[in-house]
């Protein structure tokens, strides 16, 4: 009899879930679609709380909607503003046809430059105004990145608070010494990539204060990394890591 009761209620939620899926995609309106997959994605629709036992690809995407990936997983979305690399042990929320938040993890934007609309893709301590680019984002515990590529962006804190703005110099603008000095501070950040802590970053930079700012016009060939605790936030733009350039190429072959 027990042994009864639990396929049934394991019968009716499977129905459930299976109806949630169907229903909520017909019903509500649709700003992206998850196309492809490697290895294990979840997607939660904004009317359960629990990730979807079964779904189709390509998957609608509506407001509130949200994909995971797990470990060695990806996934590629495409919104109505571009499209989107999610890279492993990251989580990403559909907000609007003119939004995205990365919650947590890192993925790769390729958004297309749209005349009299503006495309706006944040984190938890971010928003990142968006031109026409393809950049990527990371939001850790301890600092968020945007690495930008092609394009432009404006990039400013989600609270409004002013952050302190360190510049490293590009390869271009040093004298030997200052290269010489940069290289070798520099060369153990790019095996750390983007899980070295802010303040280990910011060290390693060379960066020098340049004023308190409120948001950033990031240049291509550039990275904002935005870090400091909560009473004096920092933000270091400096040249991208070459780390970062590689975890950007390896997402870049899913958008060819």
């Amino acid at each position: 009899m027990k042994k009864y009761r639990k396929l049934k209620i394991a019968a009716v939620l499977l129905f459930a879930s299976i109806y949630t899926s169907l229903t909520f995609a017909a019903k509500c309106e649709s700003f992206a679609s998850l196309e492809r997959i490697e290895g294990l994605v979840q997607v939660t629709v904004a009317s359960s709380p629990f990730p979807l036992r079964h779904f189709e690809l390509p998957y609608a995407l509506c407001a509130d909607d949200k994909i995971q990936t797990v470990a060695k997983a990806q996934a590629l979305i495409s919104h109505v503003g571009g499209d989107v690399v999610l890279a492993e042990n990251s989580r990403l929320e559909v907000l609007s046809a003119d939004s995205l938040s990365l919650a947590e993890g890192t993925a790769l934007f390729k958004i297309a430059q749209r005349e009299g609309q503006r495309f706006i893709a944040q984190t938890p301590l971010v928003v990142i105004g968006v031109k026409g680019t393809e950049f990527l984002v990371s939001s850790q515990t301890d600092r968020n990145d945007v690495a930008l590529f092609t394009g432009g962006v404006e990039v400013e804190r989600q609270d409004g608070q002013s952050m302190a703005y360190f510049r490293t110099k590009s390869v271009a603008e040093m004298d030997f010494k200052e290269y010489k000095a940069y290289q070798k501070k520099s060369f153990g950040q790019y095996a750390a990539s983007l899980e070295t802590s802010f303040s280990d970053y910011k060290a390693q930079q060379m960066a020098k204060f340049q004023a308190y700012v409120k948001g950033v016009d990031l240049k291509a060939g550039r990275q904002l990394t935005l870090g400091g605790e909560d009473e004096q936030p920092e933000v270091v733009d400096a040249p991208i890591n070459k780390a970062v350039e590689q975890l950007q190429q390896q997402l870049n072959l899913w958008l060819q």
